[in-house]
């Protein structure tokens, strides 16, 4: 019993003496904090936006950031659903609610980090007006004691009044009067139930539950709010099940978002690592790589011939930076038709060996496993080359090479350049962009960047730098690049690239004096057309622009039309001083001489022999890791399988490669030899210049005229004798009977 006694003792001591601890460290480290009654109450704060040359181009103040409300104007529904999604004890405790501290101090124990806080609303209003948002020890200490003094301070009609007065909703909006009449374009005595359930659920993350950015995420985190209230007796089922149907609201053309670069400015804001709205609340100076002049021409630039919603990129290749964006329709993920091709499909399949520019493809109509796809207005073209189908955008190679690549492949190369798909759209329907979410246009041209940048990918970015009031770096984007492409496949690209603007489906852009390269797109049906697209990129910028309609309106525009026309105006802005520099050669990328007879007859690369003649030899590039293995030995030494036969006094010699070669004819004559022929000849040789009663004996040398100049003469062959005598005892008729 003693040394129970003893034990216990000793236990209980040792719980005093680390109590005694806890209360002095706590008392040491939040000595001298004091609430700061004056943060509580939001001020118009301005943030300043500057441009690629530091000029200062907009002076934003945050949405309504200083306006409030009072608590007797905000909707009892509104309320209760704040204290539902955030504190359903709010009314309860005394500013902690010392469950959840225990609950959530548990759950970081079990995953060794400070993952949840336990935060009431009381303590929310103390650390984003009070304190950063640090997870340490330390802060969450000085937030207790913070939050203490407000509770003593304020009654809990207005802690909540001041709570919802300075939370952040997303979109640069502070307060729930701002967030009202951004979201929604009411005020805060106006919000219905559903409204104020979206309103709660949104300050959990704005940037994932944004009803124009994330619809799905947000529904699903409304309807759940509704059914907190629901729970807690707030609202009746029926009402809940009625405030579930609602739809999300639309989004508003309001001052600030009519600027769409600056609207890209903060929507990128919210997604930095670093973020947090509370930091800015003093103001900022946020720096970008907006081209001002460029700027103002793309959100300007239209014809008469618009006829649907557009949006238009310009990329500093160089930095991945956003030189102008503008868009109409918002920031939206679509259909991305044949832009996915060099993506999904040649880049990786050039990167594998599976291909090279000048690889033939069969293009005609093909059903892979019940997947029946057919190429634009059904015309099929035979045997075609990598390039050319690429250039003219033709769908059935496309397939076929994915086909042989693996779709799993085509798959990896997209998620690597920033375009990651579902597992339900890994099929063959990817080579021709058949896919549920599509992409945005950032994605596609900075996707597009990569060519252009020898194979490398960069993220694209609006924002270079974010300095404090006083100076102070805040953030500075550090460029993450990685390798997707060897710089030899990148190159390649770019060529094939090239050939759809000299003569494919982008040839709009031909008649510009540098070096570009382009694709186009074209998504719809029989009905009309919902997008259309044309990615185009020089050394130094990538132009993207898409045409379509929020709302999946038809159109009858084209990728090759009006896009493309636009993507030729927007590049003669971007040059209209200074021509874009020449790309650089690559040495991994080797230009070879290639028989076009085996090209177009046998349907296989073969390299030209050294002396072949020009006319019978085309050029293209390859991977020096991929030449052609074989080289035509056609023109190496020329060869023959002649035929003779004697008829009606002619002599005839048919050949088989009168397309190829000259020939050289000899006649022997009673042992004298003379050439008859010299030159080219039409399929046979015919010498009617004969005599009866003699033996004739005919050799054949085939030639051909070298690159050189010189004759390159194969092996002389020669043919059966023919014997010109009578015969002078003809064999009867039905010889058998005499």
């Amino acid at each position: 019993m003693r040394i129970f006694l003893k034990i216990t003792a000793i236990i209980l001591c040792t719980l005093l003496i680390a109590v005694a601890a806890a209360f002095i460290f706590y008392f040491s480290i939040t000595a001298g904090e004091r609430l700061d009654t004056s943060k509580l109450e939001q001020t118009q704060n301005i943030a300043c936006i500057y441009d690629a040359q530091d000029t200062k181009i907009a002076e934003v103040s945050f949405k309504n950031a200083s306006k409030s409300v009072n608590s007797k104007d905000i909707p009892a529904h509104v309320k209760n659903a704040f204290i539902a999604a955030e504190d359903k004890n709010f009314y309860k405790h005394h500013g902690l609610d010392y469950r959840g501290i225990a609950r959530a101090l548990f759950k970081n124990l079990q995953a060794r980090s400070f993952k949840q806080g336990g935060s009431t609303i009381s303590q929310q209003l103390v650390k984003n007006t009070q304190l950063s948002s640090e997870k340490t020890i330390v802060r969450k200490l000085k937030e207790i004691k913070l939050t203490k003094q407000l509770e003593r301070k304020y009654t809990k009609d207005q802690i909540l009044e001041m709570y919802l007065n300075s939370i952040y909703f997303g979109h640069a909006c502070y307060g729930i009067a701002g967030a009202a009449e951004f979201y929604f374009g009411k005020s805060v005595s106006e919000l219905t139930i559903d409204e104020g359930a979206l309103l709660a659920a949104i300050i959990r993350s704005p940037s994932n539950y944004s009803p124009f950015s994330n619809p799905e995420k947000c529904l699903s985190a409304r309807n759940a709010v509704l059914r907190k209230m629901f729970a807690l007796g707030y609202i009746s089922e029926s009402d809940c099940e009625l405030a579930s149907d609602r739809p999300l609201p639309a989004q508003r053309d309001t001052k600030q978002t009519a600027d769409t670069y600056i609207a890209a400015v903060y929507e990128e804001l919210e997604t930095l690592p670093f973020y947090d709205p509370y930091k800015f609340l003093d103001g900022c100076k946020i720096y970008t790589y907006m081209d001002s002049e460029l700027q103002s021409y793309a959100e300007n630039l239209k014809t008469d011939a618009d006829r649907s919603g557009k949006s238009i990129i310009i990329l500093n290749n160089k930095a991945c930076g956003i030189s102008a964006y503008f868009t109409s329709e918002g920031n939206i993920a679509r259909q991305p038709g044949s832009v996915i091709k060099p993506l999904a499909v040649y880049a990786p399949a050039i990167e594998e060996n599976l291909i090279s520019p000048a690889t033939p493809v069969l293009d005609e109509k093909t059903d892979f496993s019940g997947y029946a796809p057919f190429n634009y207005k059904d015309i099929y073209n035979g045997y075609v080359s990598a390039r050319d189908a690429l250039a003219q955008s033709m769908n059935i190679p496309a397939v076929k090479i994915l086909n042989e690549l693996g779709v799993d492949i085509g798959e990896r190369y997209l998620r690597r350049v920033g375009l990651p798909i579902n597992e339900n759209d890994k099929s063959l329907a990817l080579a021709l962009g058949g896919i549920s979410e599509g992409f945005t246009l950032q994605d596609v041209a900075a996707a597009y960047a990569v060519f252009a940048n020898g194979g490398i990918y960069t993220r694209p970015a609006f924002i270079r730098e974010i300095r404090a009031e006083d100076g102070t770096i805040l953030y500075s984007r550090k460029q993450e690049n990685s390798r997707v492409y060897s710089e030899d496949t990148a190159y390649l690209i770019s060529d094939m690239l090239r050939s759809a603007v000299t003569y494919g489906t982008a040839k709009k852009l031909a008649s510009l004096p540098f070096y570009i390269c382009a694709k186009t797109g074209t998504c719809g049906t029989e009905k009309g057309n919902t997008d259309a697209w044309t990615i185009s990129y020089t050394s130094e910028h990538t132009v993207g622009v898409w045409m379509g309609n929020a709302d999946n309106s038809l159109t009858d525009i084209t990728g090759g039309g009006l896009p493309c026309h636009y993507a030729l105006l927007l590049n003669k802005k971007i040059y209209e001083n200074l021509s874009p520099r020449q790309p650089d050669a690559c040495e991994k990328v080797i230009e070879c001489r290639l028989d076009k007879a085996s090209y177009e007859k046998d349907h296989v690369l073969r390299l030209a022999a050294l002396n072949q003649p020009e006319i019978y030899t085309f050029t293209d590039l390859f991977r020096s890791s991929n030449l052609p293995s074989e080289t035509s030995t056609r023109f190496s030494s020329p060869s023959d399988s002649p035929k003779i036969s004697y008829k009606n006094n002619t002599i005839k010699i048919e050949l088989c490669q009168t397309e190829y070669y000259d020939y050289l004819v000899k006649r022997t004559i009673n042992g004298k030899t003379s050439t008859i022929f010299d030159g080219k000849l039409q399929e046979c040789f015919r010498d009617s210049d004969i005599e009866a009663n003699k033996i004739y004996t005919y050799s054949i040398i085939p030639y051909f005229i070298g690159a050189d100049g010189e004759k390159i003469y194969g092996q002389e062959i020669i043919l059966p004798s023919v014997n010109t005598k009578k015969n002078t005892s003809p064999v009867p008729d039905r010889w058998w009977e005499k």
